[in-house]
């Protein structure tokens, strides 16, 4: 060990440093393991086969060896000296691996070390506790107000009633509120108003339908295979299936079971079998040359991801080649997990036309096949007109020609077959020996291993047989210390844009600290003890105090916490993708408010598919995109078809997942392009000539009254005097061009789809467009 007595001096002046910068005692959890985890674990962390100079830093046992750490010496400590030292050659972490702790961070080691460098657990592993008396929306705000006075914060006053209803309409239905509603709610005097606003809301129809689409990206949920060919697959039965749970109000703990192991339960209902489509989700193959058994494992790694990202809130891929760098989660514990799904009755290789087996014949109660039928006869329709617009000196190729007609009698034999649907479930009948794969490649077998959980959290009951409903009544048992901290952080940020746990689907060390951990812990006891009932949970959150804020930023805020994590005010988020469409069908009057049923086709840019398709195979690469025609093309955007190698563009582009993987936090971005396609897609020009025809039936004799009426079905307000003066102005200058340029006033009219040559109803689309494309319409605030 290198002499450090010339670096003292610095020591005590990061000291004096610590105490300022740091006030009251650190938490390893909180204040150290990020530090260490960032910046340490990968070299010197839970992988024996990544550590460096034998030395662990996840463990106090390995920290006080050699004198890496001396509790109550950090002048004497190895790490120190490491990581302050201008020796390159002594540096920690080396410089090429071009990481470097702040000041901050150092003198925050330094001053854990000063305090007795003490080790905890991680918060996540350990089972939660909860804190405080009284309702969950008491304690709530109780735990919310505690972080609010550390910073010398005040919660923002209560929203105005129409701010209210729109945000709670929003985040628990997914659409805005009907002028109707607004104005009863504004009316109602008594003293449960609200309560019994949040009732209504949590028992719609709608509400089901909003949680649904938010376990679609986590279930990877897709209408097609995924992959180059990425061909058609029926799924949608599945998809209903999970509406109909949260309409429901299914336990959430039964929720996970069935998706889990609906199959294996004793007496299983068709539905409970139906469910486990959720495992098979995944992408599946079945292109020539496919090696079997190299996808079979791969589709095996993905329900891995997906149920330890989505149930546990842990990245246990990260263990399919070698042990976790920064979770105590070892390549055994991995491959004992896999066993789980290893006896699975599922080929590597797909079938080549739609479904892969294993999967099952149902007819299901939750749509109607007279609907089905209707659909399906207007998209053969379709085809045929455009067979018989194909003149015999046509120039289009015969490839097209034999692609028309494959589509034709694919449809055809749907239709014939519309009184049943395939729907893919998971099935154990077979027994086979699970190894450890070495490196993760799938003709590399090692050690043999049986079914498990994870080391860190012990075993299972000696007397229940290691399967997928083992595995799932462990989940959802009390002994579990992460599934029910996921679930309420999940839906936390369903209503708040942010979880209390910012990572969502890391919990482990590389995951960020819970912004309140009290409260997450009160949330999932609370959860598991009102018998895993979501709504109780919802109802809870949105009735607390915090949630009805009002979103207003002060300077104070923008400084001491920019990102809102706090909670001194309400957050204001925009829309997901779907709901910025589905609002504006919504204030358009022109949203189908049909539930459940196969998968429908809203217009997109033509040839998209034949761009991104593996090409050959006409109709069954799904390369050929018909658009429905009638009510089907405004139904929510949770039931447009879903390719992965293509999602619906207007949506992609306001940041949809593909759902090749699990995902249980979406991105969000603000572009340009965004604009254009509010202003521009079909869709949503549509959306904006029926919001001008409403204005002109529903809006009053006036212009002024007209653009009133609009504004406030988009916006839950009536618009300021101002505002008010802007849209009329654009209105008169809109007015006066299209009334002296006839061509461009009926194709604007047309593009909309209206009819006629109205300068004032064109006009009003413009305005109608305007009011679309408000950052305050497609905003919840």
């Amino acid at each position: 060990m290198k002499t450090k007595s010339y670096l003292r001096l610095y020591n005590l002046c990061l000291l004096t440093l610590s105490s300022s910068i740091l006030a009251g005692e650190l938490e390893f959890n909180r204040d150290i393991r990020p530090i260490l985890s960032e910046n340490c674990f990968h070299c010197h962390g839970p992988d024996k086969e990544t550590r460096e100079a034998k030395l662990r830093l996840d463990t106090r046992e390995g920290a006080l060896k050699k004198d890496a750490i001396v509790p109550g010496k950090p002048e004497d400590s190895e790490v120190i000296y490491r990581i302050t030292t201008d020796d390159e050659d002594d540096l920690m972490p080396p410089p090429e691996h071009h990481l470097e702790l702040s000041k901050k961070d150092i003198a925050t080691l330094e001053q854990w070390i000063k305090e007795g460098a003490e080790y905890q657990q991680h918060w996540s592993f350990e089972k939660p506790k909860p804190s405080g008396d009284g309702k969950l929306r008491e304690i709530i705000d109780t735990e919310i107000q505690k972080y609010l006075s550390k910073e010398k914060l005040t919660a923002s006053p209560a929203a105005t009633r129409e701010t209210i209803i729109r945000r709670l309409s929003l985040d628990l239905r997914g659409l805005p509120p009907k002028l109707t509603e607004i104005d009863a709610f504004i009316a109602d005097n008594s003293p449960d108003a609200y309560e019994k606003l949040v009732d209504r809301m949590l028992s719609s129809p709608q509400t089901a339908e909003r949680l649904a689409l938010d376990w679609l990206d986590v279930a990877r949920f897709s209408d097609t295979n995924g992959y180059s060919i990425d061909d058609h697959r029926d799924m949608w039965v599945w998809r209903d299936w999970v509406i109909h749970a949260f309409m429901n109000n299914k336990r959430y703990d039964t929720f996970l079971t069935e998706q889990l192991a609906g199959d294996l339960i004793p007496n299983a209902t068709p539905e409970q079998i139906m469910a486990t489509g959720f495992l098979r989700n995944s992408m599946n193959t079945h292109e020539g040359g496919t090696i079997a058994e190299e996808y079979r494992v791969a589709y095996i790694a993905d329900k891995i991801d997906t149920v330890s990202s989505a149930f546990m809130g842990l990245t246990m891929k990260c263990a399919q080649c070698h042990n976790h760098k920064y979770d105590p989660i070892s390549q055994k514990d991995y491959y004992r997990f896999y066993a789980f799904f290893d006896s699975a009755t599922e080929n590597g290789k797909g079938a080549k036309n739609g479904n892969t087996a294993p999967f099952i014949q149902v007819t299901s109660p939750l749509h109607k096949i007279s609907d089905a039928h209707k659909a399906l006869t207007e998209r053969a329709n379709h085809i045929r007109k455009l067979r018989s617009d194909i003149k015999p000196s046509s120039n289009l190729s015969k490839r097209f020609h034999k692609s028309l007609g494959i589509e034709l009698k694919v449809i055809e034999k749907q239709i014939k077959d519309a009184g049943k649907t395939s729907v893919m479930i998971m099935d154990s009948p077979g027994k086979r020996k699970t190894h450890i794969l070495i490196r993760g490649e799938y003709n590399n077998p090692g050690e043999v291993v049986t079914a498990g959980i994870p080391e860190i959290f012990g075993q299972l009951p000696k007397n229940q047989k290691a399967d997928r409903l083992a595995l799932a009544r462990w989940l959802t048992s009390k002994d579990n210390p992460l599934t029910a901290r996921v679930a309420v952080n999940r839906y936390w940020q369903l209503i708040f844009g942010t979880g209390l746990v910012r990572t969502a689907g890391d919990f482990g060390s590389q995951g960020e600290w819970p912004s309140h951990q009290a409260l997450i812990d009160t949330l999932a006891v609370h959860f598991q003890q009102n018998g895993w009932n979501l709504r109780t949970l919802l109802k809870e959150i949105v009735m607390s105090n915090t949630y009805r804020q009002k979103s207003n930023i002060s300077r104070r805020m923008l400084e001491h916490d920019p990102q809102n994590r706090l909670l001194a005010r309400a957050p204001r988020t925009r829309l997901p993708a779907e709901l910025v469409r589905d609002n504006a069908l919504a204030i358009s009057g022109k949203l189908n408010p049909h539930i459940g049923g196969p998968s429908v086709y809203p217009e997109q840019p033509d040839g998209l598919w034949r761009q991104v398709s593996h090409f050959g195979y006409g109709a069954f690469t799904a390369q050929a995109y018909y658009p429905d025609v009638g009510d089907n093309t405004t139904r929510r955007s949770m039931y447009s078809f879903w390719k992965r190698t293509s999602p619906p563009p207007s949506l992609s582009i306001f940041d949809a997942p593909t759902r090749e993987t699990c995902t249980v936090r979406r991105l969000q971005t603000n572009t340009p392009l965004q604009a254009l396609v509010l202003l521009n897609d079909p869709q949503f020009l549509k959306a904006a000539g029926a919001l001008a025809t409403r204005m002109i039936n529903e809006g009053g004799e006036t212009t002024t009254n007209r653009i009133r009426y609009a504004f406030r079905l988009a916006t839950s307000r009536l618009p300021k005097n101002a505002e008010l003066d802007v849209l009329n102005a654009a209105y008169a200058r809109e007015k006066a061009r299209f009334s002296g340029d006839p061509k461009a006033t009926k194709a604007l009219i047309q593009e909309s789809g209206n009819a006629g040559n109205d300068a004032d109803l064109a006009a009003l689309t413009m305005i109608s467009s305007t009011i679309l494309n408000l950052n305050e319409t497609i905003t919840k605030q």
